[in-house]
């Protein structure tokens, strides 16, 4: 089953969504043209799961994502 292009409340597609990462409950994400976004869901697992579902990256999925 595809998943939906848009997400209720958040104005851009999934398809412009590069990468995303999560605190708490706000969203911070980069966009394909390397804009910077923020987004605090109703639903925060629902949103994430949307992004997953879309292919977005997570950024706390990649091996150095966390500087020391």
């Amino acid at each position: 089953m595809a998943s939906a292009t848009y997400f209720p409340n958040f104005e851009y597609p999934a398809s412009e969504v590069f990468k995303y990462i999560c605190i708490v409950k706000d969203f911070t994400l980069m966009l394909h043209t390397g804009d910077i976004v923020k987004f605090t869901p109703d639903d925060e697992d629902a949103f994430k799961k949307w992004l997953d579902d879309n292919g977005v990256q997570n950024i706390r999925a990649e091996s150095n994502w966390m500087v020391k």
